[in-house]
């Protein structure tokens, strides 16, 4: 089992330089529609052209960047098609995914979910737009959690880095939220999850992703 050691060891460096760009992109640090060269990553970040040939995949599997075999590797562009085809993947599935959690979240998971509310509200205001998706993520993620559902799950964890970039874009091209008006937004879902009523907490989910959508491509 000793020769599986370098494989191992491979495998956990390009997911550092996975993560490592991931953030850069959110954070807008990689632009949309940047050039992304194997040699000048692995130069810049003291790895091997391996690793990083390994966190492109990753990547480009995840919707980050777009990989032309023998030719050019660049950062997604955000377009009109862009947000709505993950919008059109992302409703009915979380709109699955609440009524399933929803007799499932218990009032400990209630606490979280304000918990997270009020760090993206902080993070929202303070213009920390990285910070607020992280925690939006982490919202949504608990829905898909309680559900129970396995392939849900999966297919969530296959495009939240998608919507991650979409919140990351969206709220770095305006000004800072004002306080309160993110965490009332996620509240609406939160008291309906408090109520025990699945009809209420769908739609209170739906008008809240056709809310989100609408930010996004209002800024394109």
């Amino acid at each position: 089992m000793e020769t599986l050691n370098p494989l191992t060891k491979e495998r956990s460096t390009s997911q550092k330089v996975a993560e490592t760009l991931k953030d850069a992109i959110f954070r807008g640090e990689l632009q949309l529609g940047e050039r992304l060269v194997e040699a000048n990553i692995a130069k810049s970040l003291h790895v091997s052209i391996t690793p990083v040939r390994h966190a492109f995949t990753q990547l480009a599997n995840e919707g980050l960047i777009n990989v032309v075999p023998y030719k050019e590797t660049h950062v997604v562009q955000i377009n009109e098609t862009f947000v709505n085809e993950v919008f059109s993947v992302r409703t009915p599935l979380e709109l699955m995914a609440a009524e399933l959690a929803c007799p499932r979240l218990t009032p400990a998971d209630c606490d979280s979910l304000e918990n997270l509310a009020r760090a993206m509200d902080t993070a929202a205001h303070s213009g920390r737009n990285e910070e607020m998706a992280k925690y939006d993520i982490q919202f949504h993620g608990l829905f898909y959690e309680r559900s129970q559902h396995t392939l849900l799950l999966h297919i969530w964890k296959t495009i939240q880095a998608r919507i991650q970039l979409l919140q990351s874009y969206g709220r770095t091209h305006h000004q800072p939220a004002p306080a309160g008006e993110v965490e009332q937004r996620h509240m609406k879902i939160i008291r309906a999850v408090r109520l025990g009523d699945s009809e209420l907490l769908k739609k209170r989910v739906k008008e809240h992703i056709e809310t989100g959508k609408r930010m996004v491509l209002k800024r394109l």
